[in-house]
């Protein structure tokens, strides 16, 4: 499963810390698209596809979040609970983003333009792409 959890560096100054973004430096893509998900209702699960050439990196700048990260054959899940931390999803993977705090606010970066044609809806259809097999899930928290 291709995925990575990305410490980022955070600056200090003036009481406040700052993280900079910047294309192949902390975030491992060029960046083409943002976009921020928040005010999600309760048992709301957002995402349900994968992208066939995107890749992303989610931050939690605000609150928290449950990503199931699904590669056709294993599942794991992660907890995104802190703006220092990001967790970069590689193309063609399943992704379940759920459990919001009420205040989360989930900034995510893309390396392609949004194409509605390289989303894959259907979990049934992705798994026969992949050639999926058993799935098994264990939980992975993020380290604040």
């Amino acid at each position: 499963m291709k995925y990575e959890i990305i410490d980022f560096n955070v600056f200090l100054d003036k009481d406040s810390a700052l993280v900079p973004f910047q294309n192949n430096a902390n975030c491992p893509f060029e960046i083409k698209r943002v976009f921020y998900i928040f005010g999600v209702g309760e048992d709301t699960i957002r995402g349900e596809h994968a992208n066939r050439h995107s890749q992303f990196l989610l931050i939690a700048i605000k609150g928290s979040c449950k990503v199931c990260v699904d590669n056709g054959f294993t599942k794991e899940v992660i907890s995104l609970q802190s703006p220092k931390q990001g967790l970069y999803l590689d193309k063609m993977l399943w992704k379940q983003m759920y459990d919001f705090s009420d205040d989360c606010v989930l900034l995510v970066l893309s390396d392609c333009y949004y194409n509605i044609d390289e989303y894959i809806n259907d979990y049934e259809q992705y798994r026969t792409i992949v050639r999926g097999g058993g799935v098994i899930c264990r939980e992975l928290p993020l380290v604040a």
